[in-house]
């Protein structure tokens, strides 16, 4: 469904907010997919509008949505790099891809290796200074993500944050004024020609982008989830453990509380 509220046994909501689950997903699997994988699948195709000819840099490839924005920029054929730690690269492996740290050899002509750039050690926007990108996606937040972005897109490029300037600050009048102003900001000078296109998005959910996910990348074996861990939804020590996991930034991939078993 990709809502909130959705920590129940059973839901109530209009059929047009449902979807059918992937033949090849456990529930436990397909539970996974909704908010983060929409999220993906809106960004890069309505608002990046990513053929097999585009070449993307993810920010937190290894995040929930970032792993579903692999899959799909892979998917349609695009060149796709993004940013990690080093302690999450088994998660990114984890896809099936060909990894790579090596940019020069990732640049190749029909290369198609995942470039990965640790964000310990290097600034991507250095690294990969006017390679020409065509949508930078930001899954991670924080303005060094936009100042590094303008380095690497071409004249044109779209810059596509789902987070923003601030990946900590809570939704308060004050701090959604603030953000608006800047967002209006680099809006005006996108359109006028001196920065790259700058996309703040927020989820619209439509089942029938869940719809085409199971048909076109799930169950034709393009796209899956990375599951972190399955949580007893009953037991109350496991959801502390869920909460506390999902708070230390140290879960990689999806974690699921399970209702009813499979």
């Amino acid at each position: 469904m990709g809502y909130g509220n959705a920590f129940a046994e059973y839901v109530c909501a209009d059929e047009s907010l449902f979807a059918l689950k992937p033949a090849n997903l456990s529930f436990a699997e397909a539970a996974a997919v909704p908010l983060a994988g929409e999220t993906a699948y809106e960004a890069l195709f309505q608002q990046g509008e990513i053929t097999r000819y585009s070449k993307v840099f993810i920010c937190g490839g290894p995040t929930g949505v970032g792993l579903f924005g692999i899959q799909l920029a892979k998917a349609v054929g695009a060149h796709i790099a993004c940013t990690s730690s080093s302690r999450n690269m088994d998660t990114i492996k984890k896809l099936g891809y060909n990894v790579t740290e090596n940019v020069s050899e990732a640049m190749k002509p029909n290369n198609d290796d995942l470039l990965v750039i640790d964000y310990t050690k290097y600034n991507f926007g250095e690294i990969l200074h006017h390679q020409n990108y065509d949508v930078v996606f930001d899954c991670v937040g924080g303005q060094e993500q936009w100042e590094s972005a303008q380095q690497i897109l071409k004249p044109g490029g779209r810059f596509i944050t789902i987070v923003g300037d601030d990946p900590h600050s809570n939704l308060t009048v004050k701090n959604i004024v603030t953000m608006g102003a800047g967002v209006i900001n680099r809006k005006f000078w996108s359109l006028v020609g001196q920065e790259p296109s700058y996309i703040f998005h927020i989820l619209k959910h439509d089942y029938r982008h869940l719809d085409d996910m199971r048909v076109n990348y799930i169950e034709t074996g393009k796209m899956k989830p990375i599951i972190d861990h399955v949580y007893d939804f009953y037991n109350l020590k496991e959801l502390h453990e869920m909460y506390d996991r999902s708070k230390s930034g140290k879960a990689q991939g999806k974690m699921v509380a399970q209702i009813i078993k499979d």
